[in-house]
């Protein structure tokens, strides 16, 4: 890669590269979202509830969350069921009840001083999503580098 493309800005880069990228965006999405269906029953919105509360969650230890063994989660953010609610766009009661949902899965926990907070267990039962998502990272990186070294 040479000097002048690492110093333009990521959209210009992707927009160079679009018609490599957007097909690999594609497939590698459609395989992404079918292994989230599988693992959330079909229930997206499960899903998107989970990653509110999980980007609350320490930055820094998310590789640790997603990829290792954790005992034990760090909670830097507050995530309560109004704020899932409104970052969302998911009407209170239905938060309230997919909640109860992944707390029956023992998948997330409240906490009484920050609210919601991502569990173990559900890092180590959703390992295989997390795998996923970085073969989808890796393989829209690897396209971007393929079109830069045209």
């Amino acid at each position: 890669m040479s000097d002048t493309s690492q110093r333009r800005k990521p959209r210009e880069r992707i927009l160079d590269a679009f018609g490599t990228i957007f097909p690999v965006h594609l497939a590698s999405s459609a395989r992404l979202l079918h292994a989230a269906r599988q693992c959330f029953d079909g229930d997206l919105d499960k899903l998107f509830i989970l990653c509110v509360i999980l980007a609350s969650e320490d930055e820094a230890a998310w590789q640790g969350i997603l990829l290792d063994t954790v005992n034990t989660m760090p909670r830097m953010g507050c995530t309560n069921t109004v704020s899932i609610a409104l970052s969302t766009g998911i009407p209170r009661a239905t938060v309230q009840r997919k909640l109860a949902e992944l707390v029956a899965r023992g998948w997330v926990e409240r906490r009484p001083a920050t609210g919601w907070s991502m569990t173990p267990k559900a890092a180590q039962d959703l390992r295989g999503l997390s795998v996923e998502t970085l073969r989808y990272l890796e393989a829209i990186t690897t396209a971007l580098r393929k079109s830069e070294a045209l």
